[in-house]
Formats: C-alpha cells, structure tokens, sequence
C-alpha cells in the first residue's frame, strides 16, 4: 500500500506535467500510476495542497497548484501559458519589462540553456535559479513578444 506522502507527490507531480481538468481525470491518472483512492480521499487532498480549478483560454477548466492560482486570481500576470504547452515548464509570466518562467524543481538551469542557446532575437539573456528563469528581453520587443517566441523555440510537451 502507498502511502499519503508518496499519493501527495504524484499528485503535485501530475498537476504539475498535465492539464487535469475533473476530479476524475486526476483519480484516473492516479489508478495509471497504482494508487487506489477514493474521490472523497482525493478531494480532502486536494484541499490540504490548496490545488485550486481555474478557467483555460479555451473555456475549459484546470488544476493547478497553489502559486500559479494565486497569480492567476490577483491578476498579477498579464500573459500566462499553461503547463502542457512546453515541456518543464509550470507557468510563464509577464511584468512591464522582465519574464519570469517557473518550472518543475531543477529543470531551470537547462531550460536556461536551450533559451540561451536558441538565440532568439527578442532575448538578451537568462538567470536561473532551481525552479525559477528570469528573462530579460531585448530594447524593442514586448514582453508579450518574448513570451510567444519562447513557447515556439522551447520543446512541447507530450
């Protein structure tokens, strides 16, 4: 039997990597990976996490974890790119003047490297933390700009 803490994880984890958008969507993937848990277990769960369920572009809906509900809801970003659209990556978001890309713990410093290394036109370079990517765009390009050149330069996600 698996216990709560491994549950917890997997869970973050395919909140995370996947765009999930119904309890039952989630219990599935949960069952794929071999844990038998009820919706009531599930729920409670989701709760202790502070997962919240927002509104995509699309007219859908989709977990996600508590920091990128809490910059979605204060209207903190002006330009937010879900999770599935580029592999490692959680969220993208804009200011007036810098990009800051959160990603899945450790996969900053490579996703650096593949921005530093795609040379893009609209990018003047990175910093990287463990989870976390500034990016600085370049005089003449909006960060709306930068943002859309990365999702194309950056690998999708399956």
């Amino acid at each position: 039997m698996k216990n709560k803490k491994d549950r917890i994880a997997v869970i973050r984890d395919i909140v995370q990597g996947q765009s999930i958008s119904s309890q039952d969507e989630l219990l599935k993937e949960l069952q794929l990976r071999g844990f038998e848990v009820t919706q009531a277990t599930l729920s409670r769960d989701l709760k202790q996490m502070q997962i919240a369920k927002i509104a995509t572009r699309e007219g859908g809906y989709m977990y996600v974890m508590p920091d990128v509900a809490a910059s979605v809801k204060n209207k903190v970003s002006p330009h937010f790119i879900p999770p599935k659209t580029v592999a490692g990556v959680v969220s993208i978001e804009c200011s007036q003047v810098l990009i800051v890309v959160r990603t899945k713990p450790g996969y900053a410093s490579s996703i650096a490297y593949d921005i530093d290394m795609s040379a893009l036109p609209e990018v003047m370079g990175t910093v990287a933390g463990d989870d976390t990517i500034l990016v600085v765009p370049r005089s003449g390009y909006t960060t709306h700009q930068v943002a859309e050149a990365l999702c194309a330069a950056l690998p999708k996600s399956l």
